[in-house]
């Protein structure tokens, strides 16, 4: 047989015990927080008509998604369990008499890209719906409860960051972009900041560094091919423009030439070359800002059959100022109303996002950070956004996102229903856990391990075993007939607190010989009796 097909596909893994016992305690602590305000959990299938996904976020999404050709068309993975669940509300699946919905959700899905330390193409989201509330209280209901799961894990040390993509929507509508050209550009400039937000990251990481080496073998590896996918953009609008088919002016040729220490980033870093890698990074994250504003300014954004909007260039410098707005409400709201204005629809989403900020107050919820350069891929965000990081876990520091979505379930043939909710990585909230020490003992096998030390007392062993499961112990009775003290030993593997060892004379008198395998005393007792002594020995009574 091949070994190779034994071998997972990249980005997938398997759970032994022991890490399903960390999973199991972050969603069982999840699952209790939700339900203390009220949740209730839904499951979605793990695959959906691919149409479902590309509704809102277009035919570019096949690229990032596990599709599939069945006899009912085109079928794909779930990359977010959200429109699932706009599906389910669209076609009367879930009981609108009850609104608001309090949803929420624990599942697996799928996403088709490179393979990273913390993240995989298979991963876990834990998440919540809150739909039909209109109001800011509902947002900040949605933030609190993220914090609060937070909490209850015991993890300390996250960034709270919370911006307003209706903002951002009304600033550009205000500037006469198209709807539908707003939901196109909302995509790529996630992914702006994002690629601007790892370069940053990295370059601080190298500036903070006097030796050693403080990028593993993965992030260095994404620091390259970040930096190499700048220059392959520049080569190529390059070469276009010397075949004379470039849409950017001449004037901007000179932003285009090679930079040579891109080929050499992993040589300077074995150098220990740490100031000469930032200052290509710097170089890198303006040249990604200005050739994003060069492509929608002159080559522009498609939104719709032969439609194409072109972004004045000012419209782009002014929407990067307006995303640089970063810092606590009573600074942030300031300098958003100072560049923005108060009129139109930008006034009103200000004021709404104001309001929400303010409910967070109601709530407990302090020391967050407002900031506008949170944009949140999904294009059918539309009001508040949030996103928690722990920075201790570096590129892959976002544990939670989500936000206000006012008009998908309507987009699905749906009631116009507003909605909130967010998305946990429980593959990251692990990840905190194990980074911050706080991840719980493991949970033995059984707490009581039942020997019986010949074949013939098999039949009785096996109904008292019986006997003690249904008074809720959690017992293992031996299936392997080895030597008395082989099973004493397993039993202290298996992490069991107590031992009953059963032999002839016991099954013939009807009792139990309880064996503390802390203490190693042990007594013989009657069955029943011997059921309440162990339940006193695990609790930690008198026996």
């Amino acid at each position: 047989m091949e070994k190779s097909i034994l071998r997972l596909p990249r980005g997938l893994r398997d759970f032994p015990p022991e890490e399903m016992a960390k999973f199991s305690y972050v969603e069982n602590k999840i699952r209790r927080v939700l339900e203390l305000y009220g949740y209730q959990e839904v499951r979605t299938p793990i695959f959906e008509r691919f149409d479902l996904f590309a509704l809102r976020s277009g035919e570019e999404i096949r690229s990032r998604m596990f599709v599939f050709s069945t006899d009912e068309g085109e079928m794909a993975l779930r990359p977010e369990v959200t429109a699932p669940i706009a599906r389910m509300v669209a076609t009367g699946k879930l009981d609108l008499s009850k609104k608001p919905l309090k949803i929420y959700y624990i599942g697996p899905c799928y996403r088709y890209d490179e393979p990273q330390a913390g993240r995989y193409r298979e991963f876990w989201q834990a998440g919540v719906e809150l739909i039909g509330s209109p109001y800011p209280e509902a947002d900040a209901e949605v933030i609190r409860l993220a914090t609060r799961v937070l909490e209850e894990l015991g993890l300390e040390g996250y960034v709270l960051r919370i911006g307003d993509m209706a903002v951002i929507r009304a600033f550009l509508t205000q500037e006469g972009v198209p709807e539908e050209a707003v939901n196109r550009i909302i995509g790529p400039l996630d992914v702006l900041t994002s690629s601007l937000d790892k370069l940053r990251m990295y370059r601080e990481k190298l500036s903070e560094a006097n030796s050693g080496r403080p990028l593993g073998p993965d992030k260095l590896s994404d620091l390259i091919r970040r930096c190499d996918e700048i220059r392959r953009l520049k080569e190529e609008e390059l070469l276009k423009m010397d075949a004379g088919e470039s849409l950017i002016p001449k004037a901007y040729e000179g932003l285009l030439e090679p930079d040579p220490r891109v080929y050499r980033l992993k040589e300077l870093y074995e150098e220990g070359s740490f100031d000469e890698i930032c200052d290509v990074l710097d170089k890198k994250a303006e040249e990604l800002v200005v050739l994003t504003k060069l492509r929608w300014a002159y080559y522009g954004v498609e939104y719709g059959p032969g439609q194409t909007y072109k972004m004045p260039e000012e419209v782009f410098d002014k929407l990067m100022e307006l995303m640089s707005i970063s810092g606590p409400g009573d600074e942030a709201l300031p300098a958003l109303e100072k560049l923005l204005g108060r009129s139109g629809q930008v006034g009103q989403a200000l004021s709404r996002f104001e309001e929400a900020l303010k409910a967070l107050s109601w709530f407990g919820v302090e020391g967050f950070t407002v900031d506008m350069s949170i944009v949140r891929g999904l294009e059918y965000y539309t009001g508040t956004v949030f996103e928690i990081d722990f920075p201790f876990l570096g590129a892959q520091k976002q544990v939670c996102g989500g936000g206000r979505y006012d008009k998908l379930v309507e987009e699905f043939g749906g009631p116009s229903l507003p909605a909130v909710g967010f998305a946990f990585g429980v593959d990251r909230l692990v990840l905190a856990l194990e980074r911050s020490g706080k991840v719980p003992p493991a949970r033995p096998r059984c707490d009581v391990y039942v020997i019986p030390i010949s074949e013939e007392v098999l039949d009785y062993a096996i109904r008292a075993s019986e006997q003690l499961r249904s008074s809720g112990l959690r017992t293992e009775v031996s299936l392997s007939r080895r030597k008395l003290r082989e099973e004493l030993s397993i039993a202290d593997k298996l992490g069991a607190r107590l031992a009953i060892i059963i032999g002839p004379r016991e099954a013939e008198e009807g009792k139990l010989t309880v064996r503390d395998l802390e203490t190693r005393e042990q007594v013989s007792l009657p069955l029943k009796e011997a059921i309440r002594h162990v339940k006193a020995a695990l609790a930690g009574g008198k026996t």
